[in-house]
């Protein structure tokens, strides 16, 4: 950490950001750092550290983006709606890191800063190549680790026993599959733009382990995520990624493994009247009413930011299990509107990067990231798969990826015509020529 600090600051504030990316995931082994020397701050000492070497450079810290706004925007409201939280829950004021919602806020706009700064830092292809890596890196010391953690349980049959969260710690076993449904749709949409063999088996690789993973994570949200996110792409771009998913629907009853098929079907359980939501389903159904209650109770702005856990009102959980509806209760229809306006945003940006055609590369990186936001936003509807900075924190830092592309295509654009004018009489007849 601090290696990767001072070299951010005085040789390149990328460094910052390829140690974050590798260790952003690993929430238990970040964990262990706590017992060290502002090992808590790992996150937000590297993060200082690119911030102090942009600015060594004199480089922009925010650059010129179409989501810089709603993220100021989104940032602002949610502080002032935590403070009226406090208030709505008679709790202490949030003044400091040691009030657990001020943390909560901290931690969920920290990550909107990952997307400028990582914008900021990498200027060439080449970085974002070696930070996709890293990033794959990441992934298969976290899946291997999941794979060895399992490799002793019974798969025979479904249990709720069997299941983990892996190196993901608290964001639980349906933050866990969320990440690994993200990213293996991010990856599958990588790999529709690459040529070269050897490179195109080695990201399938990454997301065999990512579906494996998944599989046993028993996530049916984490299971349609990925389906959405195949889906997007198939429908942007790869339409073999369409037939590919119909016959997965047709035939999983024989595709996948037994254990896997009873977590799918006892979404419903046959009775005599017909079929009843299994106790799972029927509890979040139960806590999404109750959301709901809420937001009548304060539909302009909600209960506050961040209050829903500290409520008691959904008995054990704390958690509506629909991050929409969570939005919805806590923040009201003004929160509910600038989320869907940042999902807009983010689909937006995406798009625009990937219709503007002309490289592979940034089609790429614009189709993955488009099926990853896709996929993100269906799981939300299962749960909070968005304020975790271990499940979505790669969403940023490939948001980060988007508006750099976004950016050296506006300055090939911009430095494309003026060189056509400072042709002279005498050169245009040799370019002829």
């Amino acid at each position: 950490m601090f290696v990767a600090f001072f070299a951010s600051i005085f040789w390149r504030p990328t460094i910052g950001i390829y140690l974050l990316a590798f260790t952003l995931p690993a929430q238990t082994v970040r964990y262990r750092l706590h017992v060290y020397p502002l090992g808590a701050e790992f996150l937000d000492i590297l993060i200082l550290g690119t911030v102090l070497g942009l600015v060594v450079r004199k480089q922009s810290l925010i650059p010129k983006s179409p989501i810089n706004r709603i993220l100021l925007i989104l940032a602002i409201f949610y502080y002032v709606s935590m403070w009226m939280g406090a208030f709505f829950l008679s709790a202490p004021l949030p003044w400091f890191f040691t009030d657990d919602r001020f943390s909560d806020w901290k931690n969920y706009v920290e990550m909107f800063m990952f997307a400028p700064l990582v914008a900021a830092a990498f200027k060439e292809k080449r970085e974002i190549y070696i930070l996709i890596i890293i990033m794959c890196f990441s992934v298969l010391a976290i899946n291997r680790s999941y794979i060895s953690l399992i490799s002793s349980r019974d798969f025979s049959h479904f249990s709720y026993e069997a299941r983990d969260s892996g190196a993901l710690g608290y964001a639980g076993e349906n933050g866990f599959a969320a990440f690994e449904s993200m990213f293996a749709s991010f990856l599958l949409g990588v790999c529709v733009y690459q040529k070269r063999i050897l490179v195109k088996l080695a990201i399938l690789g990454v997301v065999a382990t990512n579906i494996y993973c998944l599989l046993f994570s028993f996530s049916r949200g984490g299971y349609i995520g990925l389906m959405v996110g195949v889906l997007t792409i198939g429908l942007l771009k790869a339409r073999h990624y369409i037939v590919l998913l119909v016959i997965v629907l047709f035939a999983w009853q024989f595709l996948l493994p037994t254990s896997v098929q009873e977590r799918i079907t006892m979404t419903t359980q046959g009775t005599v009247a017909g079929q009843q939501f299994d106790s799972s389903s029927e509890e979040r159904v139960t806590l999404w009413q109750g959301a709901l209650e809420l937001f009548e109770r304060n539909p302009v702005t909600g209960t506050g930011f961040d209050t829903y856990q500290f409520m008691g009102t959904g008995g054990p959980y704390r958690d509506t299990h629909n991050y929409f509806m969570k939005v919805l209760a806590e923040t009201g229809i003004v929160g509910l509107f600038l989320y869907l306006f940042l999902l807009k945003k983010l689909l937006g940006v995406g798009r625009k990067l990937f219709r503007a055609g002309g490289d592979r590369f940034w089609n790429a990186l614009s189709l993955g990231f488009i099926a990853c936001v896709t996929s993100s936003i269906a799981m939300n509807f299962f749960g909070d798969r968005w304020t975790y900075q271990q499940v979505g924190g790669y969403l940023w830092i490939l948001l980060g990826c988007i508006i750099r592309g976004l950016l050296t295509m506006e300055e090939r654009a911009s430095t494309s015509v003026p060189e056509a004018f400072e042709l002279t009489a005498n050169e245009v007849p040799a370019i002829v020529a």
